[in-house]
């Protein structure tokens, strides 16, 4: 899945860096900046809830957009984890991620109290 997602962000002309897990995308999250995060639910070491809490917990990291990637309905995911930006069910076309993808980034300045450009 990561790599099908990879792939079709990259088609669309994203800048996309894939991790095969939750302590990677944290790991990530404290060398580099990022816009948006594409978070599964189920991901190796500690889920996408608990990566979400720890991005939105961190000043770095706590503006970022979020999307929850995955097959459990949203009211779960919401249980665990309510701060997301954007939910996105599993499974979706590449012209839904990317849209999904448009409409965090467009939505970030505004997020963030800034003025869009």
């Amino acid at each position: 899945m990561r790599l099908l997602v990879t792939a079709s962000l990259e088609a669309l002309g994203y800048s996309v860096e894939a991790v095969d897990s939750g302590y990677a995308a944290l790991e990530a999250s404290r060398l580099e900046r990022f816009d948006a995060f594409i978070l599964d639910v189920d991901m190796p070491g500690i889920d996408g809830l608990e990566v979400g809490r720890a991005l939105r917990d961190d000043p770095r990291t706590s503006a970022s957009m979020i999307a929850m990637h995955t097959s459990l309905d949203e009211a779960v995911v919401r249980t665990g984890f309510d701060e997301y930006d954007v939910f996105l069910p599993k499974p979706c076309t590449a012209r839904v991620l990317g849209e999904c993808v448009d409409r965090m980034l467009q939505d970030k300045p505004r997020r963030r109290g800034e003025e869009a450009r």
